[in-house]
């Protein structure tokens, strides 16, 4: 008996590139899709806009974010594990000075979760302190493109009760050296995660 035998290997590793390249293209072809739909459909369905730049300059960080008339001013640093922030806003109808308290419960590569209490003092209403959760999950997709997505339930006490409402985003972000940008679009919900309002914006950050 003669025996034959058949080398597969060149076939099953082109089997093997054919569907890594097949993956890479939809990854492509799905973040092209996504990324277009915030540029030109986000906007349109969006009620307001919103647009926030942050600079990192050693252990000292620097906000400033402008939203349909209103915006505020934050500078803040670390201290031990806690990342404590002043911020000054004009609120068109007000002016808040808020002192934030940030520390983290869990930190892997792409899933941060966090805490945070803030008293928000106002010169023309109630001042109040309030709760909230900060989960951010941002995998990887391709290239310098990763995937944004930010879920924010808060609770404000006041009004001599506890007033529930939430700030939960999606978007893409485009990294490069020491800055990054994210268009993302907003869901803003009331009680029972009912919906307030949908807004479109911009994360711009840069570390000097």
């Amino acid at each position: 008996m003669i025996g034959i035998k058949v080398n597969l290997y060149p076939t099953t590793m082109m089997a093997q590139q054919g569907i890594t390249i097949e993956d890479k293209k939809m990854k492509h072809i799905l973040v092209a899709l996504f990324t277009g739909a915030f540029f030109f459909c986000a906007p349109a369905i969006a009620e307001e806009s919103e647009h926030n730049y942050k600079a990192k300059i050693d252990d000292w960080e620097y906000t400033y974010r402008h939203r349909e008339g209103r915006w505020h001013f934050e500078v803040g640093n670390k201290i031990g594990p806690v990342e404590v922030m002043y911020r000054y806003a004009d609120q068109r109808s007000s002016i808040e000075n808020r002192i934030k308290f940030t520390w983290a419960f869990l930190e892997l590569d792409d899933l941060t979760v966090e805490g945070r209490m803030e008293f928000r003092g106002f010169d023309n209403k109630e001042s109040h302190w309030r709760y909230r959760f900060i989960t951010e999950y941002t995998p990887h997709l391709f290239g310098d493109f990763y995937l944004y997505v930010k879920w924010q339930p808060r609770w404000a006490l006041k009004d001599a009760g506890v007033k529930f409402d939430s700030r939960d985003q999606l978007g893409i972000t485009y990294k490069k050296n020491n800055w990054k940008i994210t268009p993302f679009i907003e869901r803003n919900g009331t009680e029972g995660y009912g919906y307030k309002q949908t807004v479109y914006g911009t994360h711009f950050e840069i570390k000097l």
